[in-house]
């Protein structure tokens, strides 16, 4: 049995991957601003007993080194950020406060208290506009002509990964970044059409869009992702020969497709969705494309097992019985 705290782990993936460490027998520590929305609360409360919460801003790092000096933390999954791209947008300075100086701390931390391993929960918003397909981890980041196509968000997300390589290259960090493709699965925050798609049509309301059929994205269900985690967190530093990882589905679809598998799975859906994509869209389709997976394949062992239509009929299945539907 290890103890590992999740940073965020009151989010969205920081639950589901609490989840798995709890069901395997590990202690789970949580640091976290907030607590869980009721959805996600429901999900680990079979576990609570071998669940610490701790209420802690990831900016104050004397409050996580007493949580993890206190609870004799092992290792880190590092899932505390701001995620939103458009709210990004409008609060840069606040993005890199957080998601940048929060992951100083937290390697800080590991560096002075001799931590087993950090896991960055990175993002595929890091890529500079595409260069290639299959996007593999050597695609450049930047381009000296200008900066992420999804603004601050992006870019603090490719500043922490710096950041992270530097301490694990300078200071003997056990440092591992997931660049994590659109992660979608019950209890959602961001919407990405999917989520008022799944979630309207199940209680048989309809859903309207003007635009953005033509947004493509590597939709990845959330317990691939934490089954990547684990094995990041478990995996043996000698069998590495990198430290960042593409984590998705290994598959683009649009936003007219997830349209289309709800409709297959729910007939009676009533779902409209127009072409055309939003400004910040267009900015954030010229870095995806399809993710080359083969390095997280080899030496993760990580394979994906959830195609969109298995992940929407989860994702289904799970609303329903959380809602009585």
């Amino acid at each position: 049995m290890s103890t590992i705290m999740i940073t965020g782990g009151s989010g969205f993936l920081g639950t589901y991957v609490a989840r798995v460490l709890a069901e395997r027998g590990d202690r789970v520590v949580i640091f976290d601003a907030a607590g869980p929305a009721p959805e996600l609360a429901a999900l680990t409360a079979p576990f609570e007993q071998q669940i610490v919460r701790i209420r802690g801003q990831i900016l104050d790092l004397s409050s996580l080194l007493r949580g993890i000096q206190q609870h004799r933390v092992e290792r880190i999954f590092h899932a505390a950020a701001l995620y939103d791209p458009p709210y990004s947008l409008e609060e840069p300075a606040l993005t890199f406060q957080v998601n940048v100086n929060g992951t100083i701390n937290v390697l800080e931390a590991a560096r002075f208290l001799g931590l087993q391993r950090v896991v960055q929960s990175s993002s595929i918003a890091v890529y500079a506009p595409r260069q290639y397909e299959p996007i593999d981890e050597l695609h450049p980041i930047l381009l000296p002509s200008a900066g992420n196509p999804l603004g601050s968000y992006g870019a603090s997300k490719a500043a922490a990964e710096i950041v992270g390589l530097t301490y694990y290259s300078s200071n003997g960090v056990d440092f591992i970044a997931l660049r994590n493709s659109a992660i979608y699965g019950y209890g959602m925050r961001y919407p990405m059409y999917i989520k008022p798609m799944v979630e309207n049509s199940v209680r048989k309301l309809p859903t309207r869009f003007a635009t953005g059929g033509d947004m493509r994205r590597d939709y990845t269900h959330v317990k691939d992702i934490a089954q990547a985690v684990i094995k990041a967190l478990d995996v043996p530093a000698s069998t590495l020969t990198q430290r960042i990882f593409n984590i998705g589905s290994g598959t683009m679809h649009s936003a007219t497709e997830v349209a289309e598998t709800v409709r297959k799975i729910l007939p009676e859906a009533d779902i409209e969705i127009g072409a055309g994509l939003s400004a910040l869209e267009q900015s954030d389709m010229r870095a995806r494309g399809t993710l080359d997976l083969t390095a997280a394949r080899q030496q993760l062992k990580y394979e994906p097992r959830y195609s969109l239509e298995v992940g929407i009929r989860d994702y289904i299945e799970m609303h329903r019985a959380a809602n009585g539907l």
